[in-house]
């Protein structure tokens, strides 16, 4: 296994073990009002969240835009994410298992990029942040 598929492995167990109780951790949602706020998301954009955890950001993002998609490496999260969803009836949301770098979708999908919590977290951050935008990084 190479260090990549090593790290991503571990990144998902202990994200598996933790997806619970990050739901509940305090401060979360003033966070994410700033978060709103400082993106100048409207009702025209499409974002998407990269790491997206368990849905907390994606879930108040979609009262904003016009759709959102969530993306995680770990699928407890991404049912926890969906189960968020559900208990709130929101409908323009997506949701993707899958890895920050490369990103599995067409350049310039999106509007507007998110992400909260996870650069600390990625073995190479310069590499997601290459994928994330949609210019050169140098």
């Amino acid at each position: 296994m190479d260090k990549k598929a090593q790290h991503n492995s571990e990144i998902v167990k202990q994200f598996s073990k933790q997806a619970i109780p990050f739901t509940k951790l305090p401060g979360h949602m003033d966070a994410t009002q700033l978060l709103i706020s400082f993106s100048k998301v409207d009702a025209t954009d499409n974002v998407i969240d990269v790491a997206c955890g368990p849905g907390l950001v994606v879930c108040e993002f979609a009262k904003h835009c016009k759709e959102i998609t969530g993306i995680d490496i770990t699928p407890e999260m991404i049912k926890l994410a969906k189960d968020r969803q559900r208990g709130k009836g929101i409908r323009n949301i997506l949701w993707n298992i899958g890895d920050a770098y490369p990103l599995p979708y067409a350049d310039n999908t999106f509007s507007l990029v998110i992400t909260r919590y996870s650069f600390h977290h990625f073995l190479n951050p310069g590499e997601a942040l290459k994928e994330i935008v949609s210019f050169p990084i140098e």
